[in-house]
Parts: C-alpha cells; sequence; structure tokens
C-alpha cells in the first residue's frame, strides 16, 4: 500500500512538471527566423525573401526595354497627338496575327515584344483627320513607328457637280471626297504654281477592304473637257482585295505652269452601303524636265569653291525661321550660282565673293534635328 501510494505520487510530480513546460519550455520556431502573428499563431508566415528582404514574397516583374518594344507614336502638327474624348485604336498586323492597343493620352502606345513584320495603322480616328494606313511598317529592325496625322483641306470654291463646275484646289494637302451612291463622281481643278511632278494619290485603308477608289481623268480645256484614262491602281492594294488605292502623276513642264488639271474621283462600296469616303494627297514629288526641255540649273564652279572656303573676318549669323522673316529685298536670287545671296551694292559693290558685284554670301538654312515632317511643297 505504502508503495502504491509513491507510485502515485511521483505520477502526480511528473504530470505537473510536463504541463508546466508548456508555459514554460523554449519555443522552436519552424519558420526558420520569420515574424510570427502574435494576434494568429496559428497562420503561416510569409518565408523571407533573401534576394528581396524589403519586399518579402513579390516575385520579380521584368522591366520591359523601351528599344524593345513594338512603339507608336501618333503626331499632329509636329507635336504628339492627345486623342482625348476619342477612343483611337492602333492595329499591328500581318498575315497570322492582329494585335490592338487603345492610343494613350500621350499620343503612344506600346505592346512589348512582338516577333516579325506588321503593317501599322489606326481605327477611330476623328473625322477631321487623316493619314495614309499603308506606309507604316513596324520590322524587327524598326520597331518605333511615327504615324503623321493631316487635317482635311476645305476646296477653293466650287461645286463639284460636273467637269464644269469642278471644286478648285490651288494647294498641296489631303482632301475627302464624299460619295453619296454609286457612280457619283466628284469633280476637281488643279492649278500647278511651279514646274514639277505631282501625285494624286488615295488614302483607302485596304485592310478593311470596304471601298475601292477611282480616279477618270478629263482632257480639253474649260470650253470643252472630255474622258481621259482611267485610273484605278499604282498605290497599296492586297492581293486579291477589293480595295485598290490610285496614284495619279501630273507632269508639268515650265510652259504649262498654271495650267489646270481636271480629274474626278468615285469610290465603289464592297456591301453597296453609302457614302463612302475616299481621302486623297495632292503633293509634289520631284523635278521634271522631259526631252524637249532645256531648263538647268547652272552653278558656277568659282562660286562653289569660294563658298567652300569660309573667309577670315566672315561670320554666319543664326536665325529662328519660326519667328524671323527674311525680306527679298535684303536677298536676290543669283542666276549664275542658282543660289539666293545677301545683296547689298554698299557692302558688296566691289565683287568681294567673285558673285557678281552686289552679291554676298549664300542664305542658307541648316536642320539641326530630326523632325516628323509632312511635305515639302513649293
Amino acid at each position: 500500500m505504502k508503495k502504491r501510494i509513491i507510485a502515485l505520487w511521483i505520477a502526480l510530480v511528473c504530470a505537473l512538471t510536463f504541463f508546466s513546460g508548456c508555459e514554460l519550455g523554449s519555443y522552436v520556431d519552424n519558420n526558420k527566423g520569420s515574424s510570427i502573428d502574435s494576434e494568429n499563431p496559428s497562420k503561416p508566415s510569409t518565408p523571407t525573401d533573401p534576394d528581396n528582404p524589403t519586399d518579402p514574397g513579390t516575385p520579380d516583374v521584368p522591366v520591359e526595354d523601351p528599344q524593345k518594344s513594338y512603339t507608336v507614336s501618333v503626331y499632329y502638327n509636329n507635336r504628339l497627338y492627345n486623342p482625348g474624348k476619342d477612343t483611337v485604336t492602333v492595329v499591328w498586323r500581318n498575315d497570322s496575327k492582329i494585335v490592338r492597343k487603345q492610343l494613350g493620352d500621350d499620343g503612344k502606345a506600346s505592346v512589348g515584344e512582338l516577333e516579325g513584320n506588321y503593317s501599322v495603322y489606326l481605327e477611330g480616328l476623328p473625322d477631321r483627320y487623316t493619314y495614309n494606313p499603308s506606309v507604316y511598317k513596324a520590322t524587327e529592325n524598326e520597331r518605333q513607328v511615327d504615324i503623321l496625322l493631316s487635317e482635311i483641306r476645305d476646296v477653293e470654291s466650287g461645286a463639284g457637280s460636273g467637269p464644269y463646275e469642278s471644286y478648285i484646289v490651288k494647294y498641296d494637302g489631303t482632301y475627302r471626297a464624299e460619295i453619296l451612291y454609286e457612280g457619283q463622281e466628284l469633280f476637281y481643278q488643279y492649278n500647278s504654281s511651279a514646274k514639277g511632278v505631282y501625285t494624286v494619290e488615295s488614302w483607302v485603308n485596304a485592310y478593311e477592304d470596304a471601298v475601292n477608289p477611282y480616279l477618270q481623268v478629263y482632257l480639253g480645256s474649260f470650253a470643252y473637257k472630255w474622258k481621259g484614262e482611267l485610273i484605278d491602281d499604282g498605290g497599296f492594294s492586297l492581293i486579291g482585295g477589293f480595295t485598290k488605292n490610285f496614284v495619279y502623276k501630273i507632269k508639268v513642264d515650265q510652259s504649262n505652269v498654271g495650267a489646270a488639271y481636271s480629274f474626278s474621283i468615285t469610290g465603289y462600296s464592297k456591301t453597296g452601303v453609302y457614302p463612302v469616303y475616299v481621302d486623297f494627297e495632292i503633293k509634289y514629288a520631284g523635278d521634271y524636265v522631259d526631252e524637249y526641255s532645256d531648263v538647268r540649273i547652272v552653278r558656277a564652279k568659282e562660286a562653289k569653291v569660294k563658298a567652300a572656303n569660309k573667309k577670315a573676318d566672315e561670320t554666319f549669323i543664326w536665325a529662328d525661321m519660326g519667328t524671323k522673316t527674311f525680306s527679298m529685298d535684303d536677298y536676290r536670287y543669283n542666276e549664275d550660282t542658282g543660289f539666293y545671296h545677301r545683296y547689298s551694292e554698299s557692302l558688296y559693290g566691289n565683287d568681294p565673293y567673285g558673285f557678281g558685284v552686289g552679291y554676298g554670301p549664300y542664305l542658307c538654312c541648316a536642320i539641326d534635328k530630326a523632325i516628323p515632317s509632312y511635305t515639302i511643297t513649293t
């Protein structure tokens, strides 16, 4: 009996010691040093990332390389275009893939890295703007694309209803023909202001493949005009597509400067729904000298040599052409050199440059940075 009492006592002491150890014993951190939620000790703690101790558990996010990203910047009037409330979408497209991205308020859209080459165009552009949707390409070597917008020009006068009531257009630029019904022609008359080659090119989006434009040349004079060549191609189109853009070349020799060139424009809807719109650009495309012409720019050999050798007392005056206008009274064209010169008989009366009496240094212009530009006209 005495031995049983001793055994029970020993068992009771062991039990008390065991349970007191639960409170007083040391705690082993199975999370290897990480913090424990004191309010919820059963909640698993987040292991500390030794490579990112300030933000544990956050996976590394790859940083996009701007040089590798396929990016489009849209410009209007030499500034990045802000679409505002309008939803303008940039489209990258090739034979196997189409990618779309909304244009941001900063005038840019980026889709990261892509593989291959893409044609690039816009969707949802407001009606007052236009651009050529066929010329912009993104390649693996040229991933950054600048799209240049221009504003639709108004015609100078006219009704456009017939060859003798044509719309009069005097300036290079972009225009829009609104075709209200199938077969309607809108008539235009363009008067060139200088010799050269001019082009009239349609800017219909061939990827939408909804409208096919035509240009009809009209020959003759104000008293009588008749149909000449029908131009229905020459511009951008897709193989087997409905849309085939046209290009009409107007070649103006010196003797024909100021002459009127007449044409009409129409557009056919693939679905039969009207109106349809044909945007087109008139631009100066380069000099023109035909086989009967003898118009050459002559620059004296002596003048070119002298111009290349700067005199000791010669200075160059820089001017911001955006804020300063030169008077042509101070500058004259020299037939012998083919350039404009500073002209002053009092300063250059003794012909110091050898360009002729009164003719001083060349009038020159230097562009020292790349800027988006639309066209160079006469």
